[in-house]
């Protein structure tokens, strides 16, 4: 039986691998740039793992020009030359991959592309499994029975693409491709196209008329417009199909059974990854320390001396007392479960230097650890010394823990490597320890499903494993401290990480701990109801429709909506007609039933994600709902609540507040809600420092009532309800860059109009315009924007060609120092507010932070008292030009204090 053939398409990858580092470049010891060689390899071993190819090879281009430059001068002529320092490593990439037997095939004047063709289009014709590596949508041109294409993702992984992927992800089957791409363009390879025709279009032309040709000889079925920008560029539309379609007859090439991969000396290709300060891809080819080849592991295994387990009590008081005279440590918990309110304590491992580590097992199958006595008075001594400093990884979940565990005190610094990364760059979406030892350190760590069976937990690993595991962890996360705390020094961010996000973790780890009761059977009695409202939603709408249907199929609605009812489509999709919120809120103009599908869609959300989840989350142990709260959950710097959000309850329809009034304060105590009023406008005032904008809030005046009086060009006391809302929208979607399109949407009004009031907007608050327009400008330049207390963000796409990726980028730099000031603001509250409660020794806790607002749960008899504090202290937490308001209320449930 013929081999499976893989075929890799060398400098997509490369090119992929390089500029995944592009922020934060990898280098070898030499002091020169890695990042493809690294990142090339990774993404190949990655796919040995996954398919274990034996027919394999690179397919790389031509160094020269090939005919499509002969036919076409201007082909590729747009892309931007490769910088130095990845052209300098494609050599190494090519060595490596000889020293590994793998063939590399690349002829003058041909593309990859077409090397790739010949032989996918051969191994279709012969019935032969194919699989092409890349992400090169050319080339889904030839997918089909027998050829499958395998895109690299941005876990590492490879999405699996067959013709109906295909179809779904283009709309297009693998035979239209190549139709499409004549009709859009590509613009990477400068292929023209027709000018004029995007995606939406080309598809709906492509659905009708099947082929270029078939659109071309109907010419006169089409709309004029189109018609016209069809026959303008005719001779585009045909060139581009020409230069996109692949030449699947290269002569020249090895045969298919040729392209086995061959036998190589392990030890070679491990001294040339080593090289390049890949340890943790050389690891795979060599047999050090024990390490398993095939599994890639850590060079760190239980038979290293360098990590060893305590089990006795003296070498234990020996390893506190060298850790105090040191004061910096990493210590990183293992426990049987990821709720750090309901985990137990299965070890603890130490680290104060790189490459060595101790661990010590609370629980162990095989062996006698010491008391829990003895080694909590042991790390009492560590963490309840000022002077020390806890290095941690996501440090709040370890901290929960070992307060929970019976450790007196946490009197120590703090250094989160998940927050400090977060911190350097919050653009991404992975600040897990095995990621960042990959970015960070080219290590690959040990990971969870290597020690621990499948639905077993931590407790089961006998402890040699556990050994491994626990103290590669605190020794990795002692490297990534030694490398991350100068370089948030260097970028000038430790003093908003020392002094805003370390006081604020041990916050939130007592607001988690504190959690907030729940009067579950209140909320199962209003599921009841709320179950009655949906059915008679549901009949309503059937009523109307003249018959039953799935409300949640999406097919099933729209063949009522747009077959049945015949109501006006606003936009399509893959599927046919979107029924998404934002159509059925333009559809509910014209029609009863979309207005009920959108009251029956929420309601019924509400039940599923609250209603009747929410008595589920209490903790049997104490009674209430502990969510945890993220502090790299938004890269404006926002915090994320889950598990379970409570961030996301509604706040103006009566379910929300239905479902609000369910949590309730302990016997003898009042909720207090404290909510920052118009925070994000007052912050955008300050920082704009547009006169009129300023003394509005200076003056206590109605923001939104002088706008709408400056836009309309009336006094302030002739403003109507429907005025003051366009102002009010227009005041809040500055903000966030809204377009007059948007603006006209959300407001049911003409576009001319929408432009017209967002031009008078910008009139009478110039200083608005200067401070988006210079905001822009500085990002532009340095490629970051920063919050009031100094958190930075990356923007991507701000000095994009890209029209539609550059105003994108745009509306973030202008809104992340908007948000982001206002999060560092309620932080510096809560950091304030819980300095001042503990000083006057008040019975107050904060529960719960809601972006804007805060929870306390407070004795009934200082509630007046706690109440001046909490409007002192939240109106003084930063100095602006402009004054912070409060607004405060206490009550006997959530519901009653918002």
């Amino acid at each position: 039986m013929a081999k499976k053939l893989f075929l890799l398409d060398g400098y997509a990858l490369i090119y992929r691998a390089y500029f995944a580092f592009i922020r934060k470049p990898l280098f070898n010891p030499q002091g020169q740039n890695s990042s493809a060689v690294f990142g090339f390899f990774r993404n190949l071993f990655s796919l040995f793992d996954t398919y274990d190819p034996e027919s394999f090879v690179v397919v790389l281009d031509s160094a020269k020009p090939t005919f499509r430059h002969e036919r076409y001068p201007d082909y590729k002529a747009t892309r931007e030359k490769a910088p130095d320092d990845l052209h300098a490593q494609v050599p190494v990439i090519k060595e490596i991959l000889d020293a590994m037997g793998i063939l590399q095939l690349q002829q003058d004047g041909v593309e990859a592309d077409d090397i790739i063709a010949t032989y996918a289009v051969q191994a279709e014709r012969d019935g032969r499994e194919c699989y092409i590596v890349s992400g090169d949508k050319d080339l889904m041109q030839l997918v089909g029975t027998h050829v499958r294409a395998l895109s690299p993702d941005s876990s590492g992984g490879y999405a699996l693409y067959g013709p109906e992927e295909v179809k779904e992800k283009w709309g297009v089957p693998p035979s239209g491709i190549l139709d499409y791409l004549a009709l859009i363009g590509d613009q990477s390879d400068n292929v023209p196209g027709v000018k004029g025709i995007g995606p939406k279009t080309a598809l709906t032309l492509l659905e009708e008329h099947q082929s270029l040709e078939g659109i071309y000889q109907h010419l006169d079925e089409l709309k004029p417009k189109l018609r016209e920008k069809l026959i303008a560029d005719r001779e585009n539309a045909f060139l581009s199909k020409e230069l996109i379609t692949l030449k699947c007859d290269v002569q020249g090439l090895p045969a298919p059974e040729e392209l086995i991969r061959k036998e190589f000396d392990g030890a070679a290709v491990a001294q040339l990854l080593l090289e390049q300060g890949a340890e943790s891809l050389a690891v795979r080819f060599t047999s050090q320390a024990g390490v398993e080849k095939a599994q890639g592991r850590s060079a760190y295994t239980a038979e290293s001396s360098a990590y060893r387990a305590i089990v006795d009590e003296t070498e234990l008081n020996e390893l506190v007392k060298r850790f105090e005279q040191g004061g910096e440590f990493a210590l990183d918990v293992e426990t049987d479960s990821l709720d750090p309110m309901r985990a137990r304590l299965i070890g603890i491992s130490l680290s104060n230097a790189e490459g060595t580590a101790w661990y010590i097992p609370v629980e162990a199958p095989d062996t006698d650890p010491l008391s829990p006595e003895t080694i909590r008075k042991a790390i009492d001594r560590l963490l309840g010394n000022p002077d020390n400093l806890w290095i941690g990884q996501n440090l709040k979940y370890d901290y929960k823990v070992l307060l929970n565990w019976g450790i007196a005190s946490v009197d120590c610094g703090l250094f989160d490597t998940m927050i400090a990364a977060w911190m350097i760059d919050s653009t991404g979406n992975n600040f897990g320890m095995d990621a960042l030892a990959e970015r960070y350190l080219n290590y690959r760590t040990i990971h969870f499903g290597d020690v621990v069976e499948k639905g077993k937990s931590f407790e089961s690993v006998p402890l040699e494993k556990a050994l491994a595991y626990a103290a590669e962890d605190a020794d990795i996360t002692f490297r990534l401290y030694r490398h991350l705390k100068p370089e948030l020094e260097k970028e000038g961010l430790i003093a908003c990480f020392t002094d805003l996000e370390m006081p604020i973790t041990r916050i939130l780890v007592a607001m988690e701990r504190a959690g907030i009761a729940l009067d579950g059977e209140e909320l199962i009695e209003y599921g009841k109801r709320l179950g009655e409202e949906l059915d008679s939603i549901q009949a309503e709408i059937y009523s109307l429709c003249g018959r039953e249907f799935n409300i949640n199929s999406t097919k099933q609605l729209q063949e009522v909506l747009f077959q049945d009812r015949k109501l006006t489509p606003v936009k399509k999709t893959k599927t046919g007609y979107s029924t998404d919120t934002s159509v059925l809120q333009q559809l509910a103009a014209e029609d009863p039933v979309p207005d009920l599908i959108l009251r029956h869609r929420g309601l019924a959300k509400l039940k599923s994600t609250y209603v009747d989840t929410l008595p589920g989350e209490i903790n049997p142990h104490t009674g209430r709902i502990h969510t945890s709260y993220q502090q790299t959950g938004t890269a404006t710097g926002r915090l994320a609540s889950k598990n379970p959000n409570l961030q996301n309850i509604p706040v103006k329809d009566d379910a929300g507040r239905a479902i609000r009034s369910a949590f309730i304060p302990k016997p003898g105590y009042k909720f207090i809600s404290a909510d920052y009023a118009q925070i994000e406008l007052v912050v955008f005032a300050h920082l704009s420092g547009d006169e009129a904008l300023s003394r509005a809030f200076a003056e206590g005046k109605d923001i939104h009532r002088q706008t709408a009086g400056l836009i309309f060009g009336i006094g302030e006391e002739q403003v109507d309800a429907e005025q003051r809302r366009v102002a009010k929208t227009i005041n809040f979607g500055v903000i966030y860059g809204m377009s007059a399109f948007r603006l006209s949407n959300e407001l049911k009004i003409p576009r001319g109009d929408a432009a017209r009031f967002i031009e008078a907007y910008f009139n009478q608050y110039p200083g608005v315009k200067r401070f988006m327009e210079s905001t822009v400008a500085e990002a532009e330049q340095s490629n970051y924007v920063y919050s009031l207390m100094g958190h930075r963000r990356f923007v991507p796409g701000i000095t994009s060609r890209n029209k539609t990726e550059k105003a994108g980028a745009e509306r973030i730099a202008v809104n992340t120092p908007v948000q982001g000031s206002a999060a560092d603001i309620v932080k510096q509250a809560m950091i304030d507010l819980d300095k001042r409660l503990l000083s006057e020794n008040l019975d107050a806790t904060l529960l719960l932070q809601v972006h804007d607002e805060l929870i306390l749960e407070v004795k009934a008899e200082q509630v007046d008292r706690v109440s001046k504090i909490v409007e002192e202290v939240m109106q003084s937490a930063v100095k602006l030009s402009v004054p912070l308001k409060v607004s405060l209320e206490a009550g006997d449930s959530w519901g009653a204090v918002h």
